[in-house]
């Protein structure tokens, strides 16, 4: 647990010290919650309310996806080889990474949050949907940071790192129910939403927020397939990390 919280407080500390990698993937989910929410919102139909949990999953996506760019500053300083060759339980290093990337993602879901309930959206299913919902987030900010870092091993290059994830990202978010109902697209846009993770996250959180009550079948299929996914992934790059150094 030490490792864990030395290891987190050293991200953490960088990330504020380079207050670009917060700035940079906040303005997008925040102009997509703002602006398009309002385009599309017509007499009392509620298009924010609707768009909400796309745009937290898109907040995700962004800013946990490019969770992994530090280490490309920290190899550059040497601070990251300094702490692969030092005798830190992998895993450590992963959980480490995925605190970093809770509080950085965490500072952006708190403003969408804020902005949303300022333009008069609620969480229709109360305390303990708000709960449910932060929970359901923190656990898909941990699949989407592992993956960060673990394409950071892989690719030397942080433009190539920055061209990855925008590939893998925007089809994810686009082709999913974050901006659309099922059943209103053409049946292979249908087929292909129906097979992304994502539409599953998106639905549960949808029901969270626009309730009345919680869907606990929905939401726990989606909680748990993301918790499942999250503990592989996390052994995965751990082996990884002990396989290259």
């Amino acid at each position: 647990m030490k490792e864990i919280n030395n290891l987190a407080k050293r991200s953490i500390k960088w990330r504020f010290k380079n207050p670009v990698t917060i700035v940079m993937t906040m303005v997008q989910p925040l102009v997509w919650l703002v602006l398009f929410a309002n385009l599309f919102t017509t007499g009392t139909n509620n298009y924010m309310r609707f768009i909400l949990a796309g745009i937290l999953v898109m907040a995700i996506l962004f800013s946990s996806g490019m969770s992994g760019i530090a280490n490309y500053s920290l190899r550059a300083n040497g601070s990251y080889y300094r702490v692969i060759i030092s005798p830190i339980s992998r895993k450590s290093i992963i959980i480490a990474h995925v605190l970093d990337a809770v509080v950085l993602s965490g500072i952006q879901i708190t403003a969408l949050l804020i902005i949303a309930f300022l333009f008069g959206v609620r969480i229709e299913t109360g305390f303990i949907g708000f709960l449910c919902l932060w929970l359901l987030l923190i656990i898909m900010i941990a699949v989407v940071a592992t993956l960060s870092y673990l394409l950071s091993i892989h690719i030397p290059d942080e433009n190539g790192f920055i061209a990855m994830i925008n590939t893998l990202t925007l089809p994810l978010f686009f082709l999913s129910t974050a901006l659309v109902q099922k059943g209103k697209l053409s049946p292979i846009l249908e087929f292909l939403i129906s097979i992304n993770p994502i539409s599953y996250v998106v639905d549960s959180l949808r029901n969270l927020i626009m309730g009345p009550t919680i869907d606990w079948q929905i939401y726990g299929a989606s909680c748990g397939g993301m918790f499942v996914l999250a503990i592989f992934l996390i052994i995965a790059v751990s082996k990884k990390l002990e396989a290259l150094y």
